[in-house]
C-alpha cells in the first residue's frame, strides 16, 4: 500500500498549506481512542462473563458485539498508517484490531489499498480462523472466547454490515471520491467507535488525513459532497431501494 499524501482521488483541491495542516500526525488522539475502545471491550467483556447466566447477558452481548464489530475501524485507520505519528504503533494496534476482527493486518492493508485505488470500479474494487478459535475454546473446556468474543462479534455484524453498505452503495460510478462515496451524519457516540469514518467521502478524497482531522476536513468540503445523508436510517433506506427496488427504478440514482 502506497503511503503517498498527494495521490489524487478528487478533482476538489485544498491549498497545499491547509492540506499539510490537516495531515499533521499525532499519537495522542489514537492512543486515547484506542485505550477507550479496547478498555470498553475489556470492561463489558468482564461484565458479560460475570453475568453470563443472567438476564443481563443478552443486552451485554449486543453492546459487546457493537464494539467488537467497530474495532474494524481501528484496523482501517492503522492500515492507512495515519492513526499514530510513531509509525510502529500503527501495526501494533492494527494487528490487535485485526486479531479481534478476524482479519490479518497485512492482508487488509493490501486489500484496502486496492479498494481506494479502484473505488466504485465494477471490475477492480475488491471489497478457518473463526472455527479454529471456537475449537480451541471448546478443547480447553472454557466457553470464555465464545461468550465474550465470538458470539458478540457475530451479533455485531448486524450493526457493521449496514454501516459498510452505506459507504458506497447507490453512489456514482466515477473516479471522484466526493461523488462515489457517502458521508453519513450521525451521533457522536457512533463516530467515537467508528473512528470518525462516517466522514467517509472526506476520507476517500484525502486518505492521508488522520481520523481526528476529518471533522475539520468535513467543514471544508461539505458543500462538495454529492452523497450526504442525515443519518444511517436514511442511508439504509437509500441502499435498500438501490439493492432491492425494481430492476430499473431501484438502480436509478
Amino acid at each position: 500500500m502506497r503511503d503517498d499524501a498527494f495521490v489524487r482521488f478528487t478533482a476538489h483541491e485544498i491549498p497545499r498549506e491547509d492540506l499539510h495542516a490537516l495531515m499533521a500526525r499525532s499519537d495522542g488522539p489514537a492512543l486515547r481512542r484506542g485505550v477507550w475502545h479496547l478498555g470498553m471491550l475489556v470492561l463489558i467483556g468482564a461484565a458479560l462473563w460475570r453475568l453470563r447466566s443472567t438476564a443481563w447477558a443478552l443486552p451485554l452481548v449486543v453492546v459487546q458485539g457493537y464494539m467488537l464489530a467497530f474495532i474494524f475501524c481501528a484496523l482501517h485507520e492503522t492500515a492507512h498508517r495515519t492513526a499514530f505519528q510513531t509509525r510502529w504503533l500503527n501495526p501494533v494496534l492494527g494487528t490487535l484490531a485485526g486479531l479481534l476482527g478476524f482479519w490479518p493486518y497485512r492482508n487488509y492493508r493490501v486489500y484496502h489499498w486496492e479498494h481506494h485505488r479502484f473505488t466504485q470500479d465494477l471490475e477492480r474494487d475488491p471489497e478457518l480462523y473463526y472455527l479454529a478459535v471456537a475449537a480451541v475454546s471448546i478443547a480447553v473446556g472454557s466457553p470464555a472466547a465464545l461468550v465474550v468474543w465470538i458470539v458478540p462479534w457475530m451479533v455485531g455484524q448486524a450493526f457493521l454490515r449496514p454501516y459498510l453498505l452505506a459507504e458506497h452503495t447507490a453512489c456514482a460510478f466515477t473516479r471522484d471520491c466526493l461523488e462515489n462515496t457517502r458521508t453519513t451524519l450521525t451521533w457522536p457516540l457512533v463516530r467515537l467507535f467508528a473512528w470518525n469514518m462516517p466522514y467517509h467521502a472526506e476520507h476517500h478524497a484525502y486518505p492521508a488525513i488522520p481520523f481526528h482531522a476529518l471533522p475539520r476536513l468535513h467543514a471544508r468540503v461539505r458543500g462538495e459532497i454529492e452523497n450526504l445523508e442525515p443519518g444511517y436510517v436514511r442511508a439504509s433506506v437509500k441502499v435498500a431501494r438501490y439493492l432491492f427496488g425494481p430492476l430499473n427504478g431501484g438502480r436509478a440514482r
